[in-house]
């Protein structure tokens, strides 16, 4: 029951922190694709306010933030009862969480806009496979 309310509470700030960048998709005409993390590209991106650019951003921290309290509550559980407590995290929210350690948002923002600046000609690259690719791997990868 906790789950699923907690999965809801996911889905309702994902779906608040994105609305602005569906608008701001509509407006920039992106060529259609099922996935909605493929229809966030820089095109999209740059044509997106910096206050929903955070938005978008409080969203993916928000959804990472519900899924390391869940995680830790199913290892406690699973601590208590005499089980092998094992993580439910993705590599992308591990990932996320120690790239970006005492990284504001803002900073996370410029780091994505200076990616496209860079590249103009991979506008058409989803925000989120530039996050991973090119801004959390590489930091991983150094540490």
């Amino acid at each position: 029951m906790k789950k699923s309310v907690l999965s809801l509470g996911l889905v309702l700030a994902l779906v608040l922190a994105c609305a602005p960048v569906r608008a701001a998709e509509t407006a920039a005409s992106a060529v259609p694709h099922n996935n909605p993390v493929e229809q966030l590209t820089g095109v999209v991106w740059q044509k997106t306010t910096e206050t929903d650019k955070a938005a978008f951003l409080l969203g993916v921290e928000s959804a990472i933030t519900v899924e390391y309290f869940v995680n830790g509550k199913i290892m406690e559980k699973a601590a208590k009862t005499g089980k092998k407590p094992t993580s439910t995290l993705s590599p992308f929210e591990k990932g996320w969480m120690k790239a970006f350690d005492n990284v504001n948002r803002a900073d996370i923002s410029k780091l994505v806009d200076s990616w496209y600046a860079t590249n103009p000609d991979k506008l058409d690259r989803p925000v989120m496979g530039v996050i991973w690719y090119e801004l959390i791997a590489p930091r991983l990868a150094a540490k």
